[in-house]
Parts: C-alpha cells; sequence; structure tokens
C-alpha cells in the first residue's frame, strides 16, 4: 500500500473520531502510533491499518504502550472494498463503539 494511502485513511479516521466530540492527535510518520484520541478520561491509542494486517510485533507493542498510558490499544481496520471503519480493541477482539 502506499504511503499516500495510508495517510488518507488516517484522516478519515480521525475525521470520523472528531465528528463523535473525540479530541484526536496524528503522529508524524506513525511513531509510536498513528492517532492518540481523548474524549471523557478515555484514552485509545489507534493503529490504522488499510488492507493490510498488523504484525504481532507491532500489536505486542501497542498493547504495551496502552498499559503504559492507563489507554485502549486499538486497530482501525478498512478492507478494500469495505465502507465502514471498524475499531477493535487488539486485548479484548471487541469492537469499539464510538
Amino acid at each position: 500500500m502506499s504511503y499516500l494511502k495510508g495517510r488518507r485513511f488516517e484522516w478519515q479516521v480521525k475525521n470520523l473520531l472528531e465528528k463523535k466530540s473525540w479530541l484526536v492527535v496524528r503522529a508524524a510518520r506513525s511513531k509510536p502510533v498513528d492517532l492518540v484520541a481523548l474524549k471523557n478520561g478515555l484514552i485509545l491509542l489507534i493503529e490504522c491499518k488499510y488492507s493490510s494486517k498488523l504484525i504481532e510485533r507491532d500489536k505486542s507493542r501497542l498493547i504495551k504502550l496502552a498499559d503504559i498510558a492507563g489507554a485502549l490499544p486499538i486497530i482501525a481496520l478498512r478492507k478494500k472494498y469495505w465502507r465502514k471503519i471498524q475499531l477493535i480493541n487488539l486485548k479484548t477482539g471487541a469492537q469499539l463503539d464510538i
């Protein structure tokens, strides 16, 4: 996947969350996460993946960072032909309803 498609997807996720009254910060160069979202004392550390998978090493790193920050480790997914963006908690596997 191209850098531009990935960046565009990050902005789509950011805009979706902001429409739901989340404060969202996009991390430059995706280090250590793509997005940090805050709302009502809840913190989301988000890795965005458009038509690709999160490798196990990155998944473990995101969970560890979230534990340190008291945040939820979230993967934002959208497959090539899907309309809807899915936000999934990496610890529980549950879909996040925002």
